[in-house]
């Protein structure tokens, strides 16, 4: 197994080689604001009907793009991104240890857990750390609940967000029931912008020489849902991290993805997609389809040559 200083060295290589506001889209120019406006995005949003949050950030972490941007959105399952980094600094505090092996338990179970669920069948010994790459690849829900009551409840995650300036984003229930997204109702959301700038800070932000950093990206580049959302939107060959978050009945359907351009402006460093779906009338297939058509959108903000 890799230590740590080992781990650092060689990802950096491989790195290195590889609510009802109006809706509003903002650029760091008047170029930038030409190329994508409101009524591009708002045409995608009447398609599919109700409403179609968007964001995205630099790799400086600025604001390039912004529709419904500051409106609240249910996070659904996009929230275990940054409980991956919550798990990092708590372990760094030393309050847990992630790399502890322990016995899973019936009692842990809860709708949609594909990692725990084999690991119960197994008998296999499982630690935070693994349990915490669970979430972010398979969107395991008993794995961020247990991540969750290790750290200290949703009010632990909160906090987190507080300390890294996100005064928005908040969570206050566990998995499922995290996911019931009321009209009206502040509890377990985020905005498209706060989440953004958010992800920004946690996976981006000085992450050359950050493990967890890195952990974290990897785990995005490696999940196993969201094909068809913002990834369908990019170019063959751009290297893409996601975390999608779904809930029952198509009440919410979101994605966000740190994404890395390859042009030769944004070579370098990555950039920062949020896209969030409130209450659509369209089937679930053409709201995936929507998202790819706002990724396509949102690249002609960063370079992509026409």
């Amino acid at each position: 197994m890799l230590d740590r200083r080992t781990f650092v060295l060689s990802s950096s290589f491989l790195l290195i080689s590889g609510c009802m506001a109006q809706p509003t889209v903002s650029g760091e120019s008047g170029s930038k604001s030409s190329i994508l406006n409101s009524p591009a995005i708002a045409a995608i949003e009447q398609r599919i009907g109700g409403r179609l949050g968007v964001a995205l950030v630099d790799n400086d972490g600025s604001l390039i793009l912004s529709h419904r941007g500051s409106e609240r959105f249910a996070m659904c399952s996009t929230f275990k991104a940054p409980l991956a980094s919550v798990l990092f600094a708590a372990h760094e505090a030393g309050t847990v240890d992630m790399f502890a092996k322990f016995a899973l338990k019936s009692e842990d179970s809860v709708p949609y857990m594909p990692f725990v669920e084999e690991k119960l069948k197994t008998k296999e010994l499982v630690s935070l750390h693994e349990l915490a790459g669970a979430a972010v690849m398979t969107s395991d829900n008993a794995a961020a609940n247990l991540i969750l009551n290790a750290v200290g409840g949703p009010q632990a995650f909160t906090a987190f967000t507080r300390a890294q300036g996100d005064d928005v984003t908040r969570l206050d229930r566990m998995e499922p029931e995290l996911n019931e997204n009321v009209p009206g109702d502040p509890r377990d959301t985020t905005s498209p912008e706060a989440m953004a700038k958010l992800m920004h800070k946690l996976a981006i932000e000085d992450a050359s020489l950050n493990i967890d950093k890195l952990t974290l990206q990897k785990w995005m580049k490696e999940s196993k849902t969201g094909a068809s959302r913002i990834r369908a939107g990019l170019p063959k060959g751009w290297p893409v991290g996601n975390k999608t978050g779904t809930a029952m009945c198509g009440i919410a359907r979101n994605d966000m993805a740190i994404i890395w351009p390859s042009t030769a402006k944004f070579a370098a460093g990555p950039v920062f997609l949020t896209v969030y779906v409130d209450r659509p009338t369209a089937p679930a297939k053409e709201v995936d389809a929507a998202m790819a058509d706002v990724a396509r959108l949102g690249i002609k903000l960063i370079g992509l040559p026409d």
